[in-house]
C-alpha cells in the first residue's frame, strides 16, 4: 500500500524518504504541467489515500509553488488527520489558488457507476439488436461563415452561392472556397457550408491541425467558447477569427421519430460499430436529435481513414455510455 511510504519516510527509512521525495517530484512536474495546459489554475484538490491522510506528502508536493500563485498553511495542513468530513481548506490566506482535502467515497463511487452500467445494459442490447443502418458522412475540412464575414471575404453585398446539396436538408456546399492560414502553415481551397450562420467557424481534423499549428479542442457545432483562432482568406480580403476552430465530435443526426424508435433522447452519448477489414467501435458519439435532420453518422476524415470509410457506408448502434446530462 503507497500509504505505508510517507509513515516508513517519517520513521526514517532512506529508501521510504527516497521514493516520498520522487513521488512528490513527479506530483510537482504534474501541476506545473497542468498550469501551463491551462493558463492557471482555480483549485488545487487532494483527494484519495494519500492525499487524504499524508501531511507531507501535501506540503511536499506545494513546495516551491508560490510562483504558480500555490502556498498551503503549514499549520492547518498538518490539522487535517481524517477528510471524511467534507471539504477542508488548506490555503494559506495569501495563496493565489484555493487548496483543498477533499474525501473520496470509493465505495460509493463504484456502487454509483454499477448501477449506471447496469442501467444501459437493456438499451444497449437492444440497440444492438435492432440493426438499423444508419449512413456514414464523412466531414471533410470545412467552414461555416456568418453574413458579416462572407462580405468582408467576397465583397459588399455577396451572398453564398449554393453548389450542391448536402444530406442534411437546407444545407449545401458553396462555390466560395477560402485560405485558412496558420501560425505553422495553410490549408488552401477548404469550402464553405451553407446558409449562413451568426458565428463564424472552421471544423478540421487533426492532421490539418497540425499542419496549421494550432491545437483545436473536440467540440460539437457552434460550441466555441474558449476555441483558437486563425486567418481567413477570400477572395478580395482576409478575416482574423479570434476563435471558432474545432475538431468536430463525431455525432450522429436523427429525427425525432428515429430517437423514439431507438429509445434515444438528444444529448445521449453512444457507441457506433462499422463493419469491414478495419471493423471499428466509435466511442463518444453524440446524439442530435431534431425534425429538421435526417439519419447520419459524421465523422472526420481522420477517423474515417482509420475504419477505411467513405460517405455512404453503413454504421450500427452498439450501445449507450450516457444519457444526455443525466449522467
Amino acid at each position: 500500500d503507497t500509504r505505508e511510504i510517507p509513515d516508513a519516510a517519517n520513521a526514517g527509512d532512506p529508501k521510504a524518504m527516497l521514493a516520498a521525495e520522487a513521488f512528490t517530484y513527479r506530483l510537482r512536474k504534474y501541476i506545473g504541467a497542468y498550469y501551463a495546459a491551462l493558463g492557471g489554475l482555480d483549485v488545487l484538490v487532494f483527494t484519495g489515500g494519500i492525499g487524504e491522510n499524508a501531511a507531507g506528502t501535501r506540503s511536499m508536493a506545494c513546495q516551491d509553488l508560490w510562483s504558480l500563485g500555490i502556498l498551503i498553511d503549514a499549520v492547518k495542513n498538518r490539522a487535517v488527520h481524517d477528510a471524511s468530513e467534507g471539504v477542508i481548506d488548506i490555503s494559506h490566506p495569501d495563496s493565489k489558488v484555493k487548496v483543498l482535502v477533499i474525501h473520496s467515497d470509493a465505495s460509493r463511487m463504484i456502487a454509483r457507476e454499477t448501477i449506471r452500467v447496469l442501467g444501459y445494459q437493456a438499451l444497449s442490447r437492444r440497440l444492438q439488436a435492432s440493426q438499423i443502418p444508419i449512413p456514414i458522412g464523412v466531414s471533410a475540412h470545412h467552414v461555416h461563415l456568418s453574413q458579416h464575414d462572407v462580405e468582408r471575404l467576397f465583397g459588399p453585398g455577396h451572398t453564398l452561392t449554393p453548389l450542391a446539396p448536402l444530406e442534411q436538408p437546407g444545407q449545401f456546399a458553396c462555390e466560395e472556397q477560402v485560405r485558412l492560414i496558420g501560425p505553422r502553415g495553410a490549408v488552401e481551397r477548404v469550402r464553405v457550408l451553407g446558409p449562413a450562420r451568426k458565428e463564424s467557424q472552421v471544423e478540421i481534423a487533426r492532421t490539418e491541425g497540425y499542419r496549421l499549428g494550432i491545437r483545436a479542442p473536440v467540440r460539437m457545432s457552434g460550441d466555441l467558447d474558449g476555441t483558437p483562432g486563425l486567418i481567413l482568406e477570400g477572395t478580395v480580403g482576409q478575416v482574423e477569427l479570434k476563435n471558432g476552430v474545432i475538431y468536430a465530435q463525431r455525432h450522429i443526426h436523427m429525427t425525432p421519430t428515429d430517437a423514439r424508435r431507438l429509445g434515444l433522447e438528444n444529448g445521449d452519448v453512444v457507441r457506433v460499430r462499422v463493419e469491414g477489414e478495419r471493423e471499428l467501435i466509435f466511442g463518444d458519439v453524440a446524439v442530435r436529435v431534431s425534425p429538421k435532420f435526417k439519419l447520419e453518422f459524421h465523422l472526420d476524415t481522420d477517423e474515417a481513414n482509420a475504419a477505411e470509410l467513405n460517405t455512404g457506408d453503413i454504421a450500427y448502434l452498439d450501445g449507450i455510455q450516457k444519457r444526455g446530462n443525466r449522467g
